[in-house]
């Protein structure tokens, strides 16, 4: 069965999904609580951008957010294989998103913990 799980007790979990349809890209974030109650969500247009840019961008403003709201300890998902392997070092990352990456990564090592895992879509609906 695939459905979203919380994260453990004191600890946030950050959702996000891009988009793009005849070029025109758009983006959304949900990040929820323990107890899957929502802290924040939106959704934003980006213009003119392919998929995975989008993804990137939407997963960077998710997790500038969390900062924002003093976050220290988050869990991320997302349903984009190569954003989520490309921040875990696991991929080579294209050279497109070399500078965003570079950004998550550093943004990333401000937490006290963090994780990152791919998901199914259908788990990621909330953020779509």
């Amino acid at each position: 069965m695939v459905r979203w799980y919380p994260p453990p007790l004191d600890t946030f979990k950050l959702n996000f999904d891009g988009s793009c349809k005849s070029s025109s890209a758009a983006a959304g974030i949900i990040i929820r609580d323990n107890i899957g109650q929502p802290i924040t969500a939106y959704t934003y247009n980006l213009g003119h951008s392919q998929a995975f840019m989008a993804e990137a961008s939407d997963l960077h403003k998710g997790i500038q957010e969390a900062k924002r709201l003093n976050i220290r300890r988050l869990y991320i998902e997302g349903d984009n294989l190569l954003i989520i392997n490309s921040v875990k070092g696991i991929w080579s990352t294209p050279w497109k998103l070399h500078n965003i990456i570079n950004d998550i990564k550093s943004l990333l090592l401000t937490f006290d913990i963090w994780e990152i895992k791919h998901i199914f879509r259908e788990t990621n609906r909330a953020a779509d």
